[in-house]
This record gives structure tokens, sequence and C-alpha cells, in this order.
């Protein structure tokens, strides 16, 4: 009777286990997903000379994602230019409200041109 008892608590632990890592990996897609599409965003920022429309709809198309500069810097040629991409991301077990998965990459202004 006492290896049921066991088993059944230990199962429950188990179970919490797997939702948990189902979580982690989720954000860690999410993550690589945001780090792909800033490589992209970086290139398109740098050639631009700022972030346009196109970066913006990227962005939203690709992961979901909103794009926005970090501080208040006017950009200029060959001065480094800051920006955060985020999105969120609603747990099952990790927390009860929701995660902001981010990333904040910088550019040189002109390096592609």
């Amino acid at each position: 009777m006492a290896y049921k008892l066991g088993f059944i608590l230990s199962s429950i632990f188990i179970v919490a286990l797997f939702v948990m890592y189902g979580d982690i990996m989720a954000v860690q897609v999410i993550y690589t997903n945001l780090d792909a599409i800033s490589v992209t965003a970086g290139y398109l920022i740098s050639s631009k000379g700022k972030i346009t429309d196109e970066v913006i709809l990227l962005a939203e198309q690709e992961a979901n994602a909103i794009i926005e500069p970090v501080g208040d810097q006017t950009p200029m040629f060959g001065s480094i230019y800051e920006y955060k991409i985020y999105t969120y991301y609603t747990p099952n077990i990790i927390a009860d409200h929701d995660l902001e998965v981010s990333i904040i990459r910088s550019v040189v202004i002109g390096y592609y041109s």
C-alpha cells in the first residue's frame, strides 16, 4: 500500500517537472526566434539608418514581437544604435503572469551600406 501512495505522489512531481520543462523549452524557442530576427533587423537598421516600418512589420510577422529603440538617441552615420525586440509568453507553471522574453542588440549605423 505504501508503494502505491509513493508512486502517486512521485508521479505528480514528475508531471510538474515535465510541464516546467515544456515552459523552459518554449521560452528557449521564442528566444532563438527573436535572436534570428534581431540579426536581420540589425542589418536593415544599419542600412536604413533607423527602425523603419519594414523592420517593425518583420518583427510582427515573424515573431509576433515588438521592436523599439533603447534610449533617446538620434541615429547618425557611424554611431552605435541600440534596439530591443521583445514578446510576451504566458507560462503554464513557471509564473502566474506573462513573461517578457527580450533581446537588446546594437548596430553601427551605415556599417552595411
